[in-house]
């Protein structure tokens, strides 16, 4: 059993050291935050429920999606560790003279993924009882347990890098290791997007289907590029969004690749957000695509249209996105 297949059905653990951490704090940290950001985090955050949430620049363009949770009565920020001194810096130039710190904690603090049928005895008997529903948070001392979605119970843990080492050795001893290419897989299947660096400024939260998971609120106050995204959702002039593709040829996509159909000569019609390795051969994705194309024509990875995508069914309903 390939790491690909297993991680899709045994359980397994990932050391996730491509995701970094921006710890938040300060008196009127809650209120700054609050008021960058898509999602109501006063409304969603607290010590035991965490969000998905992206920072967004004025044009309403995606410029990191982020979990944040709370902890030890800080705000943390868990995101691709390549677009954390980005995040960092843009936050930092806003702080202005609200009672704010933020610093990164990325030498600090460490992630795991783990996920699996029977994950949750397992980890129970290491770190106590783990939270049972998605965005719920148990914190024992300074270790977080996130619940993420996943095809089984799936949590992000996070904390000191000493601690989480000697967590995941014992976890190795009787649960499959993986990589987080792996582990990119279940964020695949669960149709939950990852933004890199090659995907900065290239989405609105509603091309990326972040209002069905719980990633975006239209009842908050301004953010920056709300009156963009509004607008889009209000007028109901969104074009694209994303959906769960397969590719049968074994060259695995990259983030910002092009999605293409055939007019009368080739044309872009989307982009790639994540793809990884399938199981079973070829590969999944999550793709960004206009929707007319999606729904009528055929979806090729490359200009000559040797690659042909094939659409998979969502996790979840978007039905409320029409």
């Amino acid at each position: 059993m390939n790491e690909f297949e297993a991680v899709l059905n045994t359980d397994v653990v990932a050391k996730l050291d491509d995701y970094g951490l921006i710890k938040v704090e300060g008196d009127d940290a809650e209120t700054f935050l609050h008021a960058q950001f898509t999602n109501d985090l006063q409304q969603g955050v607290s010590e035991a429920t965490s969000q998905l949430s992206a920072y967004c620049n004025p044009k309403g363009r995606i410029l990191t999606l982020f979990r944040i949770f709370k902890a030890n009565n800080a705000f943390y920020l868990s995101m691709p560790r390549e677009l954390v001194e980005a995040t960092h810096k843009r936050l930092s130039m806003f702080v202005l003279m609200s009672k704010v710190t933020l610093t990164d904690e990325g030498d600090n603090v460490s992630q795991l993924g783990v996920s699996g049928p029977n994950i949750e005895q397992k980890l129970m008997a290491l770190v106590g009882q783990p939270p049972e529903a998605v965005d719920q948070v148990v914190t024992n001392e300074n270790i977080s347990v996130i619940c993420i979605p996943g095809p089984h119970q799936r949590f992000q843990i996070i904390g000191p890098a000493k601690e989480i080492k000697s967590l995941n050795n014992k976890l190795g001893t009787f649960v499959s290791e993986v990589s987080a290419n792996a582990w990119q897989l279940l964020d695949i299947h669960s149709a939950v997007p990852v933004i890199k660096q090659a995907n900065v400024e290239a989405f609105v939260p509603q091309m990326v289907n972040l209002q069905a998971i719980n990633g975006l609120s239209f009842k908050k106050g301004c953010y920056p590029g709300q009156e963009v995204v509004a607008r889009m959702q209000y007028l109901g002039k969104l074009k694209r969004r994303m959906y769960l593709a397969h590719s049968d040829d074994e060259a695995v996509a990259q983030p910002g690749d092009s999605i293409f159909v055939i007019a009368d000569e080739p044309r872009k019609t989307g982009t790639v957000v994540i793809a990884q390795p399938a199981p079973t051969g070829g590969s999944d994705l999550l793709i960004v695509v206009e929707i007319e194309s999606a729904e009528n024509q055929t979806l090729h990875l490359d200009e000559e249209m040797n690659t042909t995508l094939a659409l998979k069914p969502l996790p979840y309903s978007l039905e409320s996105l029409s």
